[in-house]
């Protein structure tokens, strides 16, 4: 199911950083985001919004520079739709403190890219319960 992730990620046209994200996201009016149960692929819990400063918010934290691609497993995913159609399958992991990130295809190569501690908080809340932050 790992594979699933990775294989399922939409491929992005070009590389991946805050302008590529953007303009691959732009539009995007709903968001579906996957937690994993710890340890493994299979979704414990699926969130739904059409929330457009959530899906901003997501989509400004995506967007982040370039980072080294971690081998330690992805807590979720964010599926970002414009008008039913899957615009981006974006993994990712919050939950390693040294191994934050996010993570899509770019191009033929994975392209992993940072991700802030405020969005690592942010998704953590999330998968708590929490619908706010």
């Amino acid at each position: 199911m790992r594979l699933f992730y990775i294989v399922s990620i939409l491929l992005l046209s070009s590389c991946s950083n805050n302008t590529a994200v953007s303009k691959q996201l732009s539009g995007s009016d709903s968001l579906v985001i996957n937690f994993n149960i710890p340890q493994t692929d299979s979704i414990a819990k699926t969130m739904t919004t059409t929330e457009i400063n959530a899906i901003k918010k997501l989509m400004k934290y995506v967007g982040g520079k370039t980072s080294e691609a971690y081998k330690c497993g992805y807590d979720g995913n964010l599926m970002f739709y414009k008008k039913g159609v899957l615009t981006g399958d974006i993994a990712f992991n919050y939950s390693g403190e040294d191994c934050q990130h996010f993570i899509q295809i770019a191009g033929d190569k994975l392209s992993p890219t940072t991700m802030s501690h405020e969005a690592a908080n942010f998704l953590k809340s999330l998968a708590e319960g929490k619908s706010w932050y």
